[in-house]
């Protein structure tokens, strides 16, 4: 079952991240985000009162400024002996879901193309402080990032993973 994540499950989500990734950059990362206000969705994934999974997205501006509301998909966590069942999909799904739903104009994450692209991402043109062939983009209304020659800046908290 995929819910918003609630402020008893903090902890087991931030060790959920930890173990995902296998250091501790991720989970100090979501961490920020929420002391900064800075999330937007934060969803888990939960079968049996155990949280399996864990997306969230956070706020994400531009500069200059063009008036779009956006968001950044990040991290993506699933524990290790449940990946490559589906959770993952289905919270990037959901997530996205979430974002339609609050009327944001697009999301952006970084990641694998290959895996990304069966959401409708797509490798982005505009300027960021990532590589460019992992930065993606998901237009959530049609045609918003069209000729947009803004950069696009995460929230505070993702300066600490540089």
């Amino acid at each position: 079952m995929i819910r918003e994540a609630q402020e008893p499950d903090l902890e087991e989500i931030f060790n959920l991240i930890h173990t995902s990734f296998a250091n501790k950059a991720e989970s100090d990362l979501v961490r920020q985000l929420i002391l900064d206000k800075d999330l937007l969705i934060n969803l888990i994934f939960e079968s049996s009162d155990t949280i399996l999974g864990n997306v969230v997205v956070s706020k994400v501006t531009m500069e200059p400024d063009i008036g779009l509301f956006c968001g950044g998909v990040a991290p993506l966590s699933v524990l290790p002996e449940h990946q490559s069942h589906g959770i993952g999909s289905k919270l990037i799904k959901a997530a996205i879901k979430n974002s339609e739903k609050m009327k944001m104009d697009a999301l952006f994450l970084l990641g694998d193309p290959n895996y990304y692209e069966r959401f409708g991402f797509n490798v982005s043109n505009l300027k960021s402080d990532y590589m460019a062939e992992h930065f993606q983009e998901l237009e959530l209304t049609k045609d918003c990032l069209v000729n947009v020659e803004s950069e696009v800046i995460y929230a505070n908290a993702f300066l600490s993973l540089k």
